[in-house]
């Protein structure tokens, strides 16, 4: 697998993008305005003209620079850009779903969250048919058949046909995707956990929380950071200043200023020496040190090293 880097251009206050390999070996030289992660063997990349195309592991070309903006391969299809709409292509850069929509998510479960307008959100199948009207203010993802919903601003959780499972009544910024049969949501400005029916099964009493991943889940309680099982059971006290989800039995923390990979007993296995860590792709993780970031693997080496100030190449959204 590679990994994008940036390299400072010459007095410019622009990077160049290029890949290395899970070594630091340079793979792809930064050549590219800009370019994605990895996904299902391609990695979107732009050039300085605007348009954009796919690159394989080798950095050959594989899907022409017809495009613009960046995209991220999921079920085999990946939204992306062509003049000021968005739609789906497959692997060889062909049209599945025509150009049509002001936004467009990935596909997840067979279905995808798009907007015709930027304003009313649906769900469309891989032949662009609407599965759900766009009468929504939000929609996420498809988890375990069900999708967060959000109308007027209440979240609940429509079914695959757009019939609402679990009513909109909860609250705050988002609700998360269901993971383990759980699924984080809040109301009354404190986070739980329900399960697939909508009933409590981690009654709200947590400041933040972020969704199951290897069995557990990172919870906030009084500024700090801790661990539950999908029964709300308390895996590990809460005292970091910032958990992420765990991957590979690791997740990146943060105490007293300085971060880096704990395990689910809350011991460091990568020692705390670093201002920021972000999750691992992979056999590589992100880390930052004053005006630097380093992929570090998961032994804990720094394989690769950037110049100042050059602008670090965090992991996507994990939705």
């Amino acid at each position: 697998m590679l990994y994008p880097i940036s390299v400072p251009k010459s007095d410019s206050a622009e990077d160049l993008i290029g890949y290395v390999d899970g070594s630091g070996r340079v793979v792809v030289k930064p050549s590219y305005a800009a370019g994605s992660y990895f996904a299902e063997g391609l990695a979107s990349v732009c050039r300085e003209d605007g348009s954009s195309g796919f690159i394989d592991g080798d950095g050959r070309t594989k899907v022409p620079f017809s495009f613009c903006g960046l995209g991220l391969f999921n079920e085999g299809l990946c939204s992306i850009g062509q003049g000021s709409k968005v739609g789906y292509i497959d692997r060889s850069g062909s049209w599945q779903i025509e150009p049509r929509f002001a936004v467009a998510s990935q596909f997840s479960e067979g279905l995808a969250t798009v907007s015709p307008d930027g304003v009313s959100f649906g769900c469309v199948d891989r032949k662009g048919a609407f599965m759900v009207r766009p009468s929504y203010d939000q929609l996420g993802l498809f988890r375990s058949g069900l999708c967060a919903a959000n109308r007027e601003d209440k979240w609940g959780y429509i079914g695959r046909d757009g019939s609402v499972e679990i009513p909109l009544q909860f609250e705050g910024p988002r609700a998360l995707g269901f993971s383990h049969g759980r699924a984080g949501v809040c109301i009354g400005g404190r986070w739980g956990f329900i399960d697939i029916a909508g009933d409590w099964v981690v009654m709200p009493q947590y400041e933040e929380v972020w969704r199951f991943a290897e069995g557990v889940a990172s919870v906030r309680c009084d500024g700090k950071w801790g661990l539950v099982d999908p029964d709300g059971r308390l895996r590990l006290a809460p005292k970091f200043d910032e958990l992420d989800e765990f991957d590979g039995g690791m997740a990146a923390a943060s105490f007293d200023g300085k971060a880096g990979f704990i395990s689910m007993e809350g011991q460091w296995i990568i020692e705390p020496r670093f201002d920021k860590c972000y999750r691992f792709i992979g056999d590589v993780a992100v880390v930052q040190s004053s005006d630097t970031y380093s992929l570090l693997a998961r032994s804990g080496a720094v394989v690769w090293t950037s110049e100042s100030y050059a602008m670090p190449q965090t992991p996507p959204f994990r939705g």
